[in-house]
């Protein structure tokens, strides 16, 4: 996000199509929304996996099992909720 935010704003650049100051901004929104939510579901995950783990339900290796799949599955639904919410709010 540093390097988006310092570089400079192209006229006409591919994404911008000449309106960066607005494109700019939002574009910043969706990718720190995408982070927050990717950490706040991989930490659910991990909670739940825990609870599941001291319950005697689940070993080390369903835990984890649980873990890759959120994380794979995160990397698509996150940028998507992401792009979702910081359009609603816009």
């Amino acid at each position: 996000m540093a390097a988006e935010l310092g570089s400079p704003c192209p006229p006409g650049g591919p994404l911008a199509l000449g309106a960066c100051e607005t494109v700019r901004p939002f574009a910043i929104g969706v990718v720190g929304a995408a982070a927050v939510l990717y950490v706040i579901g991989l930490s659910g995950v991990r909670w739940w996996t825990a609870g599941l783990r001291a319950r005697g339900v689940a070993d080390e290796r369903a835990a984890r099992d649980w873990y890759l799949l959120a994380a794979g599955l995160g990397l698509l639904v996150a940028p998507l909720l992401a792009f979702t919410l910081v359009s609603a709010l816009r």
